[in-house]
């Protein structure tokens, strides 16, 4: 296991998990959302081969419309 920050909070993912596999573990896998990991955005078709690491800081943003 390791441990990483998700949207602020310290998570702890098995080693080897891809962003992919924590946008499925928090149910964000189908909605539209941005993915930014230490800093650096990654995009929809790199997100299953991104390895996420010991204290990465990850932050997934969803959009919301509204007037």
């Amino acid at each position: 296991m390791i441990t990483i920050t998700l949207n602020g909070q310290q998570r702890e993912i098995q080693e080897g998990s891809t962003v992919e596999d924590i946008l499925s573990i928090i149910g964000a896998e189908k909605q539209r959302v941005a993915v930014v990991v230490n800093e650096n955005i990654v995009y929809p078709e790199k997100r299953g081969s991104v390895l996420l690491r010991e204290k990465d800081q990850v932050e997934v943003l969803s959009f919301v419309a509204g007037g």
